[in-house]
């Protein structure tokens, strides 16, 4: 039986020193050295480490032990949070209690009766108060395979590559509209997998998934493309600005500037949101001169919807206040009406609206290829 059971275990090749690797730690699948790694040095290994070859050093599994500073960058790089150490906390401290009931018997019942009564007042749980955020295992795990999906399509390597490249060049040579415009279609051929890998998306009919694709695909590829320049430093420089308005349209550069100003955001915050976007009915917001097809399955989209924005509204709870989580939403919903505005005038831009409808044709084509293999009964630990 045991080898049975071993014979099944799917392994995976760790994002940081592609080690062989099993699970997802911190939202990253990463083997257990790393894992350690990024534990012991997440909150003050980027002040203390340092790098002798200036942040170049390659990782694997080989070198992984040489240079603990670039090792470290790698891990944020691929999407490891420091946000989700925070999350073992509570099991610390459950255990801790659990001691204390051990070692003193006389305190057993009361707090067993304490444990009781917080959990009757947890669905009632008034999301208004501030610090009153609580997240379950379930949803820290959703957390976790959401940002795996956005990890997947992120783009971060392919921007910090252009980057590194425009830098060799001579400064009147930097950020031109070819490169831009191949950067950007670069980004959105791995847009796909933000869908692909979303296991609520997969559980939608094959007609529902086609018009999420359709209405939502431009939001989500457009926000997640203009977050990663942003994150890489491109939007810092006039000349980009000044290519986008030749390869779209003059209009769009005050759009990007205003989008830029609201994308200093927290990174897992904009990954739920992301995953909001994949599944909103955005069709029936925009205009178009297209009539919207309306979804089989409203209400399975409708829970989605809502699960997903209640995991955002505590998340931030989490970790901000009350006061900062409504800024937050409040700061979504003026981004959304502005990539709206940016999308809405590059309907006219051929190369624009030429790769939206090939990311979307190839992201069908390649959920209804897995749909043929993939059971969702045999799942991989990351969905666990």
């Amino acid at each position: 039986m045991n080898r049975k059971r071993q014979s099944t275990i799917v392994l995976r090749e760790c994002k940081i020193c592609e080690a062989p690797a099993q699970y997802s730690y911190y939202g990253v699948i990463a083997c257990s050295p790393c894992k350690i790694f990024f534990k012991r040095n997440a909150e003050r290994g980027q002040k203390v480490l340092k790098c002798n070859s200036d942040g170049h050093c390659e990782i694997n599994s080989n070198n992984r032990y040489h240079c603990s500073y670039c090792r470290l960058m790698k891990c944020f790089t691929n999407g490891m949070q420091t946000e989700m150490l925070r999350s073992s906390l509570p099991k610390r401290k459950k255990k801790s209690e659990k001691e204390k009931m051990i070692t003193n018997p006389v305190e057993t019942t009361s707090t067993a009766l304490v444990r009781l009564n917080q959990l009757e007042q947890f669905p009632t749980l008034n999301l208004l108060r501030s610090d009153q955020s609580t997240l379950d295992v379930d949803q820290w795990n959703l957390i976790s395979n959401l940002s795996h999906c956005y990890d997947e399509h992120s783009g971060l390597s392919i921007g910090q590559t252009y980057m590194h490249e425009q830098n060799k060049l001579p400064h009147k040579l930097r950020y031109k509209c070819a490169s831009v415009s191949e950067l950007y279609q670069m980004m959105f051929n791995d847009a796909q997998l933000l869908y692909k890998n979303n296991r609520d998306f997969r559980c939608l009919s094959a007609d529902d998934r086609s018009i999420l694709l359709h209405s939502t695909l431009s939001h989500t590829v457009t926000l997640s493309s203009n977050f990663i320049l942003f994150k890489i430093g491109l939007m810092n420089y006039p000349a980009y600005y000044d290519a986008v308005g030749i390869i779209s349209h003059p209009s769009v550069i005050s759009v990007a500037q205003r989008l830029a100003s609201r994308l200093d955001v927290d990174i897992i915050a904009m990954k739920l949101f992301l995953a909001i976007l994949s599944v909103s009915t955005v069709n029936y917001t925009v205009y178009s001169n297209i009539h919207p097809v309306n979804l089989s399955n409203i209400k399975q989209i409708l829970d989605i919807q809502d699960r997903y924005i209640e995991l955002a509204w505590r998340y931030l709870c989490y970790k901000y206040n009350h006061k900062e989580t409504v800024k937050y939403f409040s700061n979504f919903i003026r981004l959304f009406i502005t990539l709206t505005e940016g999308i809405v005038i590059s309907q006219d831009v051929q190369w624009f609206t030429d790769a939206i409808d090939s990311v979307v044709q190839r992201t069908k084509q390649a959920v209804s290829i897995d749909d043929q293999t993939f059971s969702f009964s045999d799942v991989s630990p990351i969905f666990v």
